[in-house]
Order: C-alpha cells, then structure tokens, then sequence
C-alpha cells in the first residue's frame, strides 16, 4: 500500500504571520492512501495531485479552528469527486448529476491533545442533496461541494473542540 503524505501547517501556526491572531491555532496532519486507487479524484496526475492540495488546504483552514496544541490528523481512504468527468469532452469538463455523482469522502482520523487521543473514528462523507442544497456553497471556491461536505463534517465532530471565532 502507497501512502502519499501531506503535512500541514498553518501560516499563523508558524508564527509568520504578523497579523496572527494572539490564541494560537490547531494544525493538521492529512495522508492520502493510496491516491491511484481513489474513485475518483481527477483525471490524471496532475489533477489527482490538485485535488489532494485542495482538500488538504481546506482541512488545514477547518484545524485552524481547534485548540493550541490540538492535532487532527486525518488519513483518506477515497475521493470521489462531485460529478464525472464527460469522457466525451476533449477539454474533460465535469458534468454534474444526481445521486451517482454526489461527491463522497472516505477517511479516517484522530484529534490529539498533545499525547491525549480525544475523538478517532472512521467516516463515509456524502452529499446526496448536493445540487438541491445552496447554503454552505461557495461556487467560487475550489471543490465547492467537498469543500462544504468537509465543513459540515467537521462543525458536527468536533464542534465542541473547535473555537468559533473563525
């Protein structure tokens, strides 16, 4: 089994922001399991390798919300992005539909307070309502549907963790 690791660090985690914030912030630690072997993740490598930084960036954003100390490390099993791509389309445009092309996550993780396990688990994310719903959808943002499944995710586990004041 391969194992693609990505290890992130918040700017203002590292102190190099001038403008940070004086409660310090949680970080995250995500690794892709055996990227090649994901649903569907994109349509070739460098595509694979986009997505992988884009849900990275967005699940260090959501850590930043957690404790000074706090670690959520977070190991994905699978990626199968919001629609498919039209095999048809030379320019490989993604199509979205129905249920078959809701956008599904499969991970696994741990929220560590220094040596302190405080949740673990294993989860199946899916948005099958992801063309109905419009709250929560930022069009702009990259993997808009992920983006706002992972969110979703992260308020009901670890809300009771995580500051709001971002």
């Amino acid at each position: 089994m391969k194992t693609h690791v990505v290890t992130c660090l918040s700017l203002a985690a590292l102190g190099l922001l001038g403008a940070a914030p004086a409660e310090a912030v949680g970080r995250a630690e995500v690794r892709y399991i055996d990227p090649t072997t994901f649903t569907d993740a994109g349509f070739g490598n460098l595509e694979r390798e986009r997505t992988q930084r884009q849900l990275t960036e967005h699940i260090d954003r959501l850590a930043q919300r957690l404790p000074s100390g706090q670690v959520l490390r977070v190991d994905i099993t699978d990626v199968d992005l919001a629609g498919e791509v039209d095999a048809f389309s030379f320019h490989r445009v993604r199509v979205m539909g129905e249920v078959p092309d809701a956008p599904r996550l499969s991970l696994r993780f741990e929220l560590l307070d220094g040596t302190q396990v405080l949740a673990r688990g294993e989860e199946q994310l899916s948005d099958m309502s992801y063309l109905a719903r419009r709250s929560g959808l930022r069009p702009s943002e990259p993997l808009p549907y992920e983006s706002r499944m992972l969110k979703a995710w992260f308020s009901e586990r670890f809300g009771q963790h995580a500051s709001d004041a971002r």
